[in-house]
């Protein structure tokens, strides 16, 4: 079986922060004996070598000079609610440059089925070169391309274009369903897969590569550890957190809050630290290399998701972060917002609060710090998930058998497989 894949967004270089989840899972699939090829948008920051990836890769160009490659790669989407200025205008020749290369590799490969990550633009560029070659479609979602495509009138029709060519749809959470069917598109052909990790996220890090790791942030020996981590971006809610923190610090003196990632708002979040009187008691590390993740996992005791649904619609979907926590046997606690209940179940392997509450979530914070108990046993449930269903293994085999369901012409939709979530 051979897929070809299009994205705008994938590592550019080994430890990039992003889109890793599309290189992982098309290095998964093409274990499972599926001949894969993915195409991306190039980036000045591109680095890649062919002895760092076992997939054939390609980038395509839209725009010259090369310095004016800047769409895609997490700088589309100022703050994760607004376009930057330039979008519109480079976006046509990105459409156009994807397409040709896109159009072009399909004709050399001559692929079983397509696979386009992001419903826009990929899915948009897809859903053509699948009208023009007759090869199926698959759409994947990802949360910020439904947020674009509810904008305007015209992202919305070049969406429904997508969706009504694609043979199927996989979405990461029911709200995205829900939103894409708002804009017209059969819900019916919409499947459900959550974003996963590898199930041995963090089993190669040890108690001492953690416990170093404190050393270095200055986390004073014997301190409850509260985690975040993400793109400092409004839809994170972060600064919820931080006033909710205030509370907790109030209370507890040996806990520390270490708030991981990088954004737009990273300064900001900074200088609320101060406004509240808890810098001290806050540690922001900036941006954290994929090779350091999983070590800010093992050495936390508690992992927070205070996502929020921004008054523009941009919502958090399912953030990978929720799965990375799990694999790493921590309990979560999470707004109930999104696609973040697919995952965290309330009082079973974590608690969900409603968005936007630092009085919720503060209780939720101080509740586990005064129970380890209920963190060990809420973290051991998060741990079984990933071990047993949502994992890149399982998904991966998910995603081959929905391409061989796609290649059959006589097959309906209703009848294609569906990712069960269970834990043994």
């Amino acid at each position: 079986m051979k897929v070809c894949t299009l994205t705008h967004t994938y590592p550019r270089f080994e430890g990039d922060i992003n889109a890793p989840f599309v290189e992982h899972l098309m290095k998964h699939i093409a274990r499972e004996d599926v001949e894969v090829s993915v195409l991306t948008a190039y980036d000045p920051a591109w680095n890649r070598t062919a002895g760092d990836h076992t997939i054939d890769l390609r980038t395509y160009r839209y725009v010259w000079p090369e310095r004016l490659h800047i769409l895609g790669y997490s700088r589309t989407i100022e703050g994760n609610v607004r376009f930057r200025k330039h979008v519109l205008a480079l976006s046509p020749l990105l459409f156009l440059g994807a397409y040709r290369a896109f159009k072009r590799l399909v004709k050399e490969k001559k692929p079983d089925v397509l696979h386009a990550h992001w419903i826009l633009p990929n899915g948009y560029i897809a859903a053509k070169v699948s009208q023009a070659t007759g090869v199926p479609l698959l759409i994947q979602l990802h949360g910020s391309d439904i947020f674009t495509a509810e904008k305007n009138i015209l992202f919305r029709k070049m969406a429904r274009f997508a969706g009504s060519l694609a043979r199927y749809i996989i979405s990461p959470s029911p709200d995205l369903t829900q939103r894409l069917g708002k804009l017209g598109i059969d819900t019916g052909k919409i499947g459900l897969v959550p974003n996963t990790v590898e199930a041995n996220f963090s089993t190669d890090v040890s108690d001492a590569d953690a416990l170093q790791l404190r050393k270095k942030l200055g986390i004073p020996e014997g301190n409850t550890v509260v985690l975040a981590m993400g793109r400092m971006v409004y839809v994170k809610g972060f600064d919820y957190l931080l006033d909710a923190f205030r509370k907790v610090a109030g209370q507890f003196h040996g806990v520390i809050l270490v708030l991981a990632g990088g954004g737009v708002l990273f300064d900001e979040m900074k200088a609320l630290t101060a406004s509240l009187g808890i810098a001290n008691r806050v540690i922001m590390p900036g941006p954290v290399m994929r090779d350091d993740v999983p070590k800010y996992f093992k050495m936390a005791d508690i992992f927070v998701v205070p996502s929020i649904k921004h008054e523009s619609g941009a919502v958090d979907g399912l953030p990978v972060v929720v799965p990375e926590a799990m694999a790493a046997g921590l309990p979560i606690i999470a707004s109930n917002v999104g696609g973040i209940p697919v995952l965290v179940w309330d009082k079973q392997n974590g608690l969900l609060v409603p968005e936007r509450n630092p009085d919720a979530l503060a209780s939720a914070i101080i509740e586990l710090i005064s129970d380890q108990g209920k963190r060990k046993e809420y973290g051991a449930r998060s741990r079984r998930v990933i071990e047993s269903s949502v994992n890149y293994d399982n998904v991966s085999r998910h995603f081959v058998q929905l391409y061989a369901a796609i290649i059959d012409k006589n097959l309906s939709v209703d009848s294609f497989p569906k990712f069960d979530i269970f834990i043994k």
